[in-house]
């Protein structure tokens, strides 16, 4: 046990070093500043697109045939912008954590993302310029996003900690002065992401949006949106937890490429293309393992709490499981990880991997056999309780999909937590026959 200790103990701090940095929390933040953008954008494309199968016949009846298109204009000016959002959200964020005016360092990180993104489309065969293509401030242009906002970030409140601003009287209003002292570090980050842009169009014909897809972006779509990818990431949240160890560094890293598949698949549902794995849909999504993986939280605990709640024998774990069924219906399980406990609890180390494990093959093949399409850009609030999420994401196959992970939950939870509900109430009988006896 003292091993298994030190290994937590190590682990524990190196990870909350790495997640202390600047950067990771600065892109932690910078990404959960956009969601308003995602949750907003999401009513309107479900209004649009509602899980019924004759929805549009209904509303074309009331409102006429055209009737989706300023739904549709809100949902796509929504996620459309996300990475846009995101480069000015993530140095916004950096600048703030270094206690250096953000607002500034926010709006020259957006200009740089737009320096470093293709600046054409094609029309047929003619080149129309001076345009923001959509393709690329949206999911596309996530990694460049990520990057420019963390770069612009550290290179901005880098030179204002050296002194390199022009420093105003006393008496100038502090909006005026931090004008001025934003001209220089803007001025050197905009200069780099120009040297940057020049060297990329002169030298290669592309610009660095494009290079970061194919060398970066476009393999961890692959890999995160693959079986292997999913599998991974299920079992290092499992592993996190275990050790007590929040899986938020990982959510922070991955949620942004999760995110990215599921624009990619809406793209391909805005352009009448059916999501599948033919037709290169992305099994895997933010909503994958938000709503379903980890379904009432970490671990996948909804039916350790429905066991605890309703089956269980010793008054420890009743108790415990009646207070934690309501937040655990809202997603919120941490009484359960710290309460039962699940944290350095060896021996519900076999469903706290294999219960995730399950979902994650269970959602993925649901997916890719078409019985669940595939997520697209709606998303729900992560506080929305389970079979609610599922019916408005998937349907009602999508709340199928969750009652079966619900008993998989209860029936992998369940035979481990009866030896540990046995052990509690023969303890508390025998602490009650003691003080029967004492008295």
């Amino acid at each position: 046990m003292e091993t298994l200790e030190k290994i937590r103990s190590t682990l524990e701090e190196l990870i909350s070093r790495f997640a202390a940095t600047t950067a990771i929390n600065a892109l932690k933040n910078g990404v959960i500043a956009t969601l308003p953008l995602t949750m907003l954008g999401s009513i309107f494309l479900l209004i649009s697109s509602f899980p019924i199968s004759n929805w549009n016949d209904i509303m074309s009846s009331i409102l006429g045939p055209d009737w989706q298109y300023p739904f549709t204009q809100v949902s796509s000016n929504t996620f459309d912008i996300i990475a846009m959002a995101s480069a000015a959200s993530i140095a916004y964020q950096y600048a703030k954590l270094k206690g250096v005016e953000p607002f500034a360092c926010g709006l020259i990180s957006l200009v740089n993302f737009l320096v470093l993104i293709p600046s054409v489309v094609m029309s047929g065969d003619v080149e129309v310029t001076g345009v923001i293509p959509k393709a690329w401030s949206g999911g596309s242009g996530m990694a460049t996003a990520i990057i420019v906002g963390l770069v612009t970030g550290w290179i901005y409140t880098s030179v204002l900690a050296k002194g390199w601003r022009i420093k105003m009287p006393n008496s100038v209003p502090a909006g005026v002065a931090n004008t001025f002292s934003a001209l220089i570090p803007g001025f050197l980050s905009i200069v780099a992401a120009f040297v940057v842009c020049a060297v990329l169009r002169f030298g290669l014909a592309t610009t660095l949006a494009e290079v970061l897809v194919n060398l970066l972006q476009a393999p961890l779509q692959i890999g995160l949106g693959s079986l292997p990818g999913l599998l991974l990431l299920t079992i290092l949240i499992s592993l996190f937890w275990l050790f007590g160890i929040h899986s938020s560094v990982i959510n922070s890293i991955a949620n942004p490429i999760l995110r990215a598949n599921g624009l990619a698949n809406q793209a391909l549902l805005d352009a009448g293309i059916a999501l599948t794995a033919a037709n290169g849909a992305y099994m895997v999504t933010y909503q994958t393992r938000s709503n379903f993986v980890t379904m009432s939280g970490a671990c996948c605990t909804i039916g350790l709490v429905l066991a605890m709640a309703f089956i269980a024998r010793s008054k420890q774990y009743k108790s415990l499981g009646r207070l934690a069924l309501v937040p655990s219906l809202f997603n919120v399980n941490e009484p359960v990880l710290f309460g039962f406990p699940i944290v350095l609890n060896f021996r519900m180390i076999v469903p706290v991997f294999l219960v995730p494990i399950a979902a994650a093959l269970l959602t993925y093949f649901a997916c890719f056999t078409g019985f669940v399409q595939p997520f697209g850009a709606i998303e729900v609030p992560w506080t929305t309780p389970p079979l609610v999420s599922g019916f408005i994401l998937g349907g009602w196959q999508g709340l199928l999909l969750q009652i079966a992970i619900i008993v998989i939950s209860f029936c992998g939870y369940y035979p481990f937590f009866r030896a540990q509900d046995k052990e509690a109430f023969e303890a508390e009988e025998a602490s009650e026959a003691s003080q029967n006896e004492a008295a």
